[in-house]
C-alpha cells in the first residue's frame, strides 16, 4: 500500500450536506459523502 506514485492524485473529495435547488423549485437534502475528484 505505498502511496508514492500516487502523490499528486486526490483519491476522494468530501462533499458536505447541502440542500440542493431543483428547478422546478423542489429542495434536496444531500448528505454528505465521497465522491471522485474527476466527477463535475
Amino acid at each position: 500500500m505505498s502511496g508514492k506514485f500516487r502523490k499528486s492524485i486526490i483519491k476522494r473529495v468530501y462533499v458536505p450536506t447541502h440542500v440542493r435547488q431543483l428547478p422546478d423549485g423542489e429542495r434536496v437534502i444531500v448528505p454528505g459523502h465521497y465522491r471522485k475528484p474527476n466527477d463535475p
